[in-house]
């Protein structure tokens, strides 16, 4: 069966292409707008995901609340985050909170992929 990546992001093109990118490399993906509507899905679903990638920069709940959230609830997801304002002391401090990895936009594919694999395969 397919590993499952839970994608979060309030840019629309890059949901979008993030998506095509991980589908075409197998796996599955649910692709959410908000942190918000991704903590109401895993409320509500029965199936984890084996992955999650956020923004860290979006509209209500920020990137970082969303990881200590899901790090509450599911220490061994592992959880990356991108984002386009990389600062040393977020990055510090997501990586203190249990983030995996800290990608900086834009996300280079290969780097995506390479990232992605180590995580699924740390998880």
């Amino acid at each position: 069966m397919a590993q499952t990546i839970l994608l979060v992001d309030d840019n629309t093109e890059l949901l979008t292409a993030l998506t095509k990118v991980l589908e075409k490399e197998g796996y599955r993906v649910t692709a959410l707008p908000t942190a918000d509507r991704a903590v109401e899905y895993m409320n509500t679903t029965n199936q984890r995901p084996d992955l999650i990638i956020t923004d860290v920069s979006m509209p209500g709940m920020k990137g970082i609340e969303f990881l200590s959230i899901v790090k509450n609830v599911f220490p061994n997801i592992p959880v990356i985050l991108i984002t386009a304002f990389g600062e040393w002391d977020q990055y510090m401090d997501a990586l203190r909170r249990g983030a995996f990895a800290y990608l900086s936009k834009p996300i280079e594919k290969n780097e995506l992929l390479t990232t992605v694999r180590r995580a699924l395969a740390s998880g």
